[in-house]
């Protein structure tokens, strides 16, 4: 029998049940000898059973024990069911969407929900937001879940809808049970609505619809590739907005060090994107905090947060025989390059920040590659020439260096061949092609390819016959750019050809770090990599604490070596006021080793929802799913319970009465004994 007290602390009272227990057993001592003068008395008095008196006393007993035990009881307030012959329901389960823009944006609405669940601590039901914790498998009461609920902070997690469908079943089969699904969401339109099986019911509880224009900042990038001081360039804003009305004139105002350095506005309609263009010139080298403020009513992602800084000297690697390609870098002084041995590289002195050109394969081990493969695949860029036609084993160890870009190396017998004409339509080659300088750059040359593979969808220069001759291929997060024929020997065409400076200068500035530094907050950590000289000593000395408006906070992290992986602290998230997003400053003992620029998922700024029709008409013909504003009083009671104190009061009543018609009796036979004696 399922039972629960509203008062619990009352049930220590039962303790004092000891004390007449106490009594009833102290008076029934070894009896004492009472000296009378006259025995001649005695004749006359009552003689009464001595087993009659003991069943009163223990009836007497056992009334006030009684009594006091449903008095106690009724103080305690026993809930029990109104029926035990009622069958139970199945738990139901409540998912709630607590993505930051129902949290932050529409909080309110998102309070005032939790406002319409039922108060009463009989029912219980299982909560889980979109941090899924092990806690979700745990049932709870209703007061429990509605504090939960109003506790919460926005979870950054960009969770699918199988995901929460998976969950919720994941509970159910923990219960024994089919899914009975509660799910409140603003059911955004950038998200397909959720498929539910078969089996299984599934309420779904949308959140009022937020009806505001949204414009935000969709992503940041530079007119140039390369940023020097004390020259002006242009920070190209992409806007977007993501509400469900027009954005009339919406100012956006550029920042550099808290200094406003230009302001624009921008009118859109929802779901439409622009682009503005911000002139800046940085003054000295270093890092700038920039940011990017409108004046848009969803007080959510007015701020935009990044770094900027100019670019620093490009450094270029050369192993082999570098021949003609110093004096491409030569008169820059933004490039230093260096010629060096392929024992100072390869494998164990991989660079950091450089771009590293691969001049011949030959005598490269396939432990070489493979070390070649872990650097690219970090982030780094290289370039790869042949010197001369490859043979079998040399072209194995090539393919399984791109086995992830799904290329095949192959030897060719092709004799010279003519390259295409090159095309401005490409963004690699439209500032190349834009300088007058080069107007004649376009013609064609010709040189003689040392092996072929099949195109791709970066193809930056091709032969006449469609083979590529220079491609840009991804492997991981790195770049190669992969060449087909021996370019800085001096009988090659290119090498004398007008290109060939600028392609070179193209790739190398290209492939180097963006001077526009920003993250956007992940569940999945946030990566923060230490100095060159960092020397990390111990889990307690190496600490990372982020500073953020003054506050302290210390993350999950976990250190991988070169750098740490950290997780917004849920103190930062909870902080309403200040937010997850923001200048944080990575320190280590009051030491700065970092600045990170943080900003939201783009995809929680769609305001854009289903109505309540919309979700009718998409789930007409599904019977297991209803679409519902108001929750039912009782939910989630297996059977509802009521209060039995006033039960327990009555029988404590009656047990107390027992207990006097008791003591008026024993005091009537005492008397009527007295007076027969």
């Amino acid at each position: 029998m399922n039972i629960h007290f509203a008062h619990p602390m009352y049930l220590w009272a039962l303790l004092g049940l000891i004390i007449p227990l106490w009594m009833h057993f102290y008076h029934k001592k070894a009896a004492k000898v009472l000296y009378y003068s006259d025995l001649s008395w005695l004749e006359t008095i009552h003689q009464e059973g001595k087993g009659l008196k003991q069943v009163q006393k223990f009836w007497l007993l056992l009334a006030r024990l009684l009594s006091l035990f449903f008095l106690i009881l009724g103080f305690a307030n026993p809930l029990g069911p109104i029926s035990f012959q009622r069958n139970a329901k199945s738990k139901l389960i409540l998912y709630v969407d607590n993505s930051p823009a129902q949290v932050l944006v529409a909080r309110k609405a998102f309070l005032a929900k939790s406002t319409s669940l039922p108060a009463s601590p009989n029912g219980q039901a299982h909560l889980f937001f979109n941090d899924f914790e092990s806690q979700d498998f745990e049932p709870k009461a209703w007061p429990q879940i509605r504090e939960h609920w109003n506790q919460r902070g926005p979870g950054l997690e960009p969770i699918k809808a199988s995901q929460i469908v998976t969950h919720s079943q994941q509970i159910a089969e923990e219960n024994q049970q089919e899914p009975l699904l509660y799910w409140f969401s603003n059911f955004p339109k950038n998200k397909s609505l959720p498929s539910f099986p078969n089996k299984g019911t599934y309420v779904l509880q949308p959140f009022p619809a937020i009806n505001s224009d949204n414009v935000f900042v969709d992503s940041v990038y530079l007119s140039n590739k390369f940023i020097r001081p004390n020259t002006s360039y242009e920070l190209i804003v992409r806007l977007k907005n993501g509400g469900t009305q027009a954005a009339n004139k919406r100012q956006i105002s550029l920042y550099l060090n808290d200094f406003m350095m230009a302001t624009q506005s921008v009118t859109l309609e929802p779901a439409e994107s622009s682009e503005l263009r911000f002139p800046f010139s940085l003054t000295k080298s270093g890092v700038y905090r920039a940011k990017l403020l409108s004046d848009d009513p969803v007080a959510f992602d007015n701020n935009f947060y990044f770094m900027l800084q100019s670019s620093a000297a490009r450094k270029i690697y050369v192993v082999g025989n570098a021949q003609n390609l110093e004096k491409v870098f030569e008169k820059e002084e933004f490039f230093e390059f260096k010629s060096i041995q392929a024992s100072e590289i390869l494998p164990a002195h991989l660079p950091e920040d450089a771009f590293v050109c691969l001049v011949g394969v030959e005598d490269r081990t396939a432990t070489d590659w493979k070390a070649l493969n872990t650097w690219v695949s970090q982030g780094h860029s290289l370039a790869i020439i042949p010197n001369n036609s490859p043979n079998e084993a040399i072209l194995q160890d090539l393919n399984r260096f791109l086995a992830g870009t799904g290329k095949q190396l192959a030897q060719t017998s092709t004799s010279e061949l003519p390259v295409q004409q090159v095309s401005s339509r490409q963004s690699f080659f439209q500032e190349i092609l834009a300088k007058k300088s080069l107007n004649n750059a376009a013609k064609l040359w010709t040189s003689k390819p040392l092996w072929e593979w099949n195109p791709g969808n970066e193809v930056l220069i091709s032969w006449m016959n469609g083979k590529p001759f220079l491609e840009k291929l991804k492997v991981g997060q790195g770049t190669v750019f992969l060449f087909s024929s021996h370019v800085v020997a001096p009988q090659d065409g290119f090498n004398k050809h007008g290109l060939f400076l600028p392609v070179w200068h193209e790739m190398v500035l290209s492939s180097g770090m963006s001077p526009v530094l920003h993250q956007r907050i992940s569940s999945q950590g946030i990566e923060i990599k230490a100095s060159a000289d960092f020397v990390y000593q111990s889990a307690e000395k190496s600490l990372l604490n982020w500073r953020k408006q003054g506050k302290n906070f210390i993350p999950e992290q976990n250190w991988l070596g070169k750098s740490w992986l950290c997780r917004i602290p849920q103190a930062m998230m909870q902080d309403l006021r200040s937010g997850a997003n923001g200048f944080i400053e990575a320190q280590i003992g009051g030491k700065t080793l970092a600045t990170l620029a943080l900003n939201y998922p783009k995809e929680f700024s769609q305001l854009a929802t289903y109505s309540k029709k919309e979700l009718k008409e998409h789930y007409a013909d599904q019977k297991q799913v209803s679409i519902s504003q108001d929750v039912p009083t009782g939910l989630g009671e297996d059977n509802p319970r009521t209060s039995w104190a006033l039960y327990c009061f009555s029988l404590a009543l009656f047990f107390f009465l027992v207990e006097m018609a008791l003591v008026l009796w024993n005091s009537r036979s005492s008397r009527t004994s007295s007076v027969n004696r």
